[in-house]
């Protein structure tokens, strides 16, 4: 079985099995290798966010504290949906993860807590995938907007569905935080059209590999 095939049996089941028994859900075919630890890290990532939901923030962007304990870098309060990302990956078992502070003299926009610049970090790393690609896995970061923008938004895909080929996505389900203050589930969505409100389209897909 291919890669995408593997993907696509996992993409549609992931998130609703780990929702019934609490716990990671198995592929229905298992890839080898590293293919299969990337599996494996994609996995915690959904079961991690999808435990979160319904969190909230305290007053003033007063986000749970765990999401700023893995990493020094991180403020609070701030805003925080890439927060919440950057936890995600990290608890998930990420190597490699925007920063979350600007290098020494750099732009302030260029660090994790700006939704955009996770855009900008994935061209770099070569792990960004445009929306039009339909290219897009569970674990996999959603941004909304376009670097620099500052009205953006970024989030977590949990659920894939696939085309018949297993190799066009073609609705997404997404685990975000700070959205109306709080970790949120969204219904099944389809990739064309991806939004986080009327302005803020979504534009790609951010990989943890």
């Amino acid at each position: 079985m291919t890669r995408r095939a593997r993907r696509s049996a996992l993409g549609v089941v992931l998130a609703g099995a780990l929702l019934i028994s609490g716990s990671p859900a198995s592929a229905l075919a298992q890839p080898g290798g590293s293919e299969q630890a990337e599996w494996r890290v994609r996995q915690e990532i959904v079961d991690h966010a999808l435990r979160e939901v319904g969190a909230r923030e305290a007053n003033g962007n007063y986000y749970p504290q765990q999401y700023q304990s893995v990493d020094q870098g991180i403020l609070r309060p701030a805003e925080w949906c890439g927060v919440f990302v950057n936890w995600a990956w990290t608890t998930g078992g990420v190597p490699e993860r925007p920063s979350m502070r600007p290098a020494p003299g750099g732009s302030v926009l260029d660090q994790g807590h700006w939704a955009t610049y996770w855009q900008k970090w994935g061209k770099a790393n070569g792990r960004w995938k445009d929306i039009a690609e339909r290219d897009v896995e569970p674990g996999d970061a959603v941004v909304y907007g376009n670097y620099p923008d500052m009205h953006a938004h970024v989030g977590l895909v949990v659920e894939v569905k696939y085309d018949r080929t297993g190799r066009k996505a073609t609705h997404v389900r997404t685990v975000e935080g700070n959205f109306d203050d709080r970790v949120v589930y969204s219904k099944l969505r389809p990739i064309e059209g991806l939004n986080a409100g009327k302005y803020l389209q979504a534009t790609g897909f951010v990989s943890p590999f």
